[in-house]
């Protein structure tokens, strides 16, 4: 069990047989079928699918149980795969890039497409330029991009926490957390190349959103990693258990600053932004050495991680 509760809304694409998008609007306006409501396609205990531009994204309940949370996650996507394959005859693709037609879902369509070819809607702070990201046409990008942002609950006697904190936390997340995710092994070349393909647009180092949820907990969405994650379980539960750390230092500022003081993390921002497997596996080694050391994590936990970052042959 996790110590505080986690949740995800990650993109996944419905494709056609060659696996170019089929964006949510054309169901509609293509296909004729009529949406639960304005936004959402699918929902059921748990999860629901919902419209988010050319992707359709899933939003899952959060849990402090990884089970719970990649049972939720693996239903959302068995359940949209069946949708789309008996309904459309499509299928599914979960990938950080996919190509899209802009000639066939943009060019002479009404306002139901307009989301599709815009990036940036819902603007994003990058914490080391203090900026919000603009939202851009996208309407002359060949391909749509896949996040898998983490969102982390504050403490329950601490609520404002990442306020207060939010630029050393996503300090944190960045060296623990997104280093590690460009370090994990990746089952094919092409995902590496669809990994860099969002890096030209998404996915860069410091992007958060302080949220406020429901239930009037507050939180932070971790922007960076893309939703390659999202279909195996060992690599969301390592992903998890390191925002998890990061949870706990951000209440331990003697320990936060021992790893944020340290010099051996200089060169995550590049490893993340060039997508260097080799070089952000070294320090994803050192972070693990260092989380152990201050005992945020066993060494059992550690040995289940380190085959995850095996490297590509």
């Amino acid at each position: 069990m996790y110590d505080t509760n986690f949740g995800t809304d990650p993109e996944i694409f419905i494709v056609d047989s060659k696996h170019n998008c089929i964006p949510p609007a054309a169901l509609k306006e293509d296909f004729g079928y009529t949406f639960i409501n304005e936004t959402t396609l699918l929902e059921d205990n748990g999860w629901k699918i919902i419209e988010d531009g050319a992707a359709t994204e899933i939003n899952i309940q959060p849990s402090k149980d990884v089970n719970v949370i990649f049972d939720r996650i693996s239903r959302a996507i068995k359940s949209t795969e069946t949708f789309v394959r008996d309904y459309f005859d499509l299928q599914i693709k979960i990938s950080p890039a996919v190509s899209f037609d802009i000639e066939k879902f943009w060019k002479g369509r009404g306002e139901a497409f307009k989301m599709c070819v815009m990036f940036g809607c819902d603007p994003d702070l990058d914490i080391y330029t203090g900026e919000y990201s603009q939202e851009i046409a996208a309407d002359d990008v060949p391909h749509r991009f896949g996040g898998g942002h983490i969102h982390m609950q504050a403490p329950v006697d601490n609520n404002d926490i990442f306020e207060d904190t939010f630029y050393y936390a996503t300090r944190l997340m960045d060296i623990l957390v997104g280093n590690s995710a460009v370090a994990i092994t990746r089952k094919t070349k092409s995902s590496v190349i669809d990994e860099k393909n969002r890096l030209l647009y998404y996915g860069r180092p410091g992007k958060i959103r302080l949220q406020n949820y429901e239930d009037g907990a507050k939180g932070i969405e971790y922007r960076t990693p893309s939703n390659f994650w999202i279909v195996d379980k060992d690599h969301t539960n390592f992903l998890l258990t390191l925002m998890n750390s990061v949870f706990n230092l951000i209440q331990h500022p003697a320990d936060a600053s021992k790893i944020l003081e340290r010099s051996w993390h200089g060169n995550v921002i590049d490893n993340i932004t060039q997508f260097r497997q080799p070089q952000a596996k070294e320090i994803a080694l050192r972070s693990l050495d260092e989380l152990k050391r201050l005992k945020y994590l066993s060494y059992d936990e550690i040995a289940s991680f380190i085959p995850l970052m095996a490297m590509q042959k």
